[in-house]
């Protein structure tokens, strides 16, 4: 397993069940493990931070975000925190403590030490806690967007035939590859799609592909799931829906963001892993168009995306497994919390 894995059931924090229950929800949602594991309650931060700081051979010690030093955060360019996701803490002559999710990134503390002329001094924090930091102080939003950390190189996103889709989702080894799997497929049936995430309370834009539909737009949809709406009904009935969208607030405020004509038909698909509806996905025939294509093959291949989450999820915890460490050992500390 990995090393803080290792470290958290060494020291009785975490049963293997709730390790396999962090390592599918990390499938599906993206982000650290550390991540997971607070977001399902299965830690607290403070423990966290303790672990990842033994993980990463640091010194444990706690970080007291209110003495972040704005003369500090102003050393380091808003790109650059955002890219390697750091936030300068304070100095302290010509050492500058620097909150990072991953001390083990010689390249940023290289760039970022010769840069400033500065001999930087890592300390590690929870993924989800230097969202909020980079939020705050860098005023970069990505609490929603957490990336799969086990992502490869993928390749553009364009049409695919659907036994093409069929066999690129038999082979994915990350959700990302299961998404753009199904957004390729999809668009031979649709003029624009656009492939949502399922976060309670939230269904949040992910990907998507056709006219008009780009990374800028997609990432800025939000529905909420505690109104009314189609995207309610889908995820809470796991029923497909074709035709128009409704008068709800929710459905008519995600209608003008991607410039659909009310009157103008729509689809949307959900997927779903053990009964919990994942993702939806949202097809039309354009801004001012009807849905003509006919979905039985679309239909058929959708149902293989939660087989294909499912054989990663046991892949990912047989990789977890494998890849535990002596207790002296310092091997693949890059991805201690991968």
């Amino acid at each position: 397993m990995s090393i803080l894995a290792r470290i958290l059931k060494d020291r009785g924090i975490l049963t293997e069940k709730q390790l396999q229950e962090a390592i599918q929800h990390q499938v599906l949602y993206g982000g650290r493990l550390g991540t997971s594991l607070f977001e399902l309650g299965m830690i607290t931060e403070e423990r966290l931070q303790d672990a990842l700081a033994r993980a990463h051979g640091l010194a444990a010690g706690s970080v007291d975000y209110r003495e972040i030093d704005p003369t500090a955060v102003a050393l380091v360019p808003r790109t650059l925190a955002a890219r390697h996701k750091v936030c300068p803490y304070k100095l302290k002559g010509k050492t500058l403590f620097l909150l990072m999710v991953d001390p083990s990134d010689h390249a940023a503390l290289a760039k970022i030490g010769f840069s400033l002329g500065y001999i930087i001094k890592p300390m590690v924090v929870p993924e989800f806690r230097m969202i909020q930091l980079l939020r705050d102080h860098y005023d970069v939003d990505e609490r929603w967007r957490f990336t799969d950390t086990h992502r490869r190189e993928t390749a553009p996103l364009m049409p695919l035939a659907e036994d093409e889709a069929a066999a690129r989702l038999d082979t994915a080894l990350t959700r990302d590859e299961v998404v753009a799997a199904i957004v390729g497929a999809s668009h031979r049936h649709f003029r624009r799609v656009v492939f949502f995430i399922v976060r309670e309370p939230w269904v949040l834009g992910w990907s998507g592909a056709g006219e008009g539909i780009d990374t800028a737009l997609v990432s800025r949809l939000r529905i909420p799931l505690d109104q009314p709406s189609v995207f309610q009904s889908v995820t809470r009935d796991k029923t497909l829906f074709v035709g128009r969208f409704g008068a709800e607030p929710a459905n008519q405020e995600f209608l003008r963001s991607i410039g659909k004509r009310p009157t103008t038909n729509a689809v949307l698909l959900p997927i779903a892993v053990k009964g919990r509806v994942v993702n939806l996905v949202f097809g039309d025939g354009g801004a001012s168009a009807n849905v003509k294509a006919s979905l039985g093959g679309l239909l058929v291949l959708v149902q293989k995306a939660p087989r294909a989450y499912l054989r990663i999820i046991r892949q990912r915890i047989q990789e977890t497994r494998q890849s535990s460490l002596p207790a002296d050992g310092r091997a693949n500390m890059g991805e201690s919390e991968s």
